[in-house]
């Protein structure tokens, strides 16, 4: 897969994440002075923009991947029983 076909891949994502959301988020790529890439995802509010997941990497592929990586991850639902299982954890290691 390439860069084009993998920012295809996140728009539609974000797209459909946010489907109902009237701000319709977006995507940000930035080419920085220093050779890295800024990509982000980003929300409008009327209280302001909201960065929903952002990244900086040394190729587009890496940061377009990364931050694909970072919203799914944020847009991940736990059901209650993941998160019992995750205080159990948690709670186990720290006794």
């Amino acid at each position: 897969m390439n860069s084009f076909d993998l920012l295809d891949k996140l728009v539609k994502a974000v797209c459909f994440i946010f489907d109902s959301d009237p701000t319709r988020p977006g995507v940000t790529i930035s080419s920085l002075r220093n050779g890295q890439y800024y990509c982000s995802v980003v929300r409008y509010l009327k209280s302001g923009k909201v960065v929903v997941c952002k990244t900086t990497k040394s190729s587009l592929y890496e940061a377009l991947q990364d931050v694909s990586f970072k919203l799914l991850e944020s847009s991940r639902v736990k059901n209650p029983i993941e998160e019992l299982a995750e205080a159990i954890i948690c709670n186990t290691n720290l006794s």
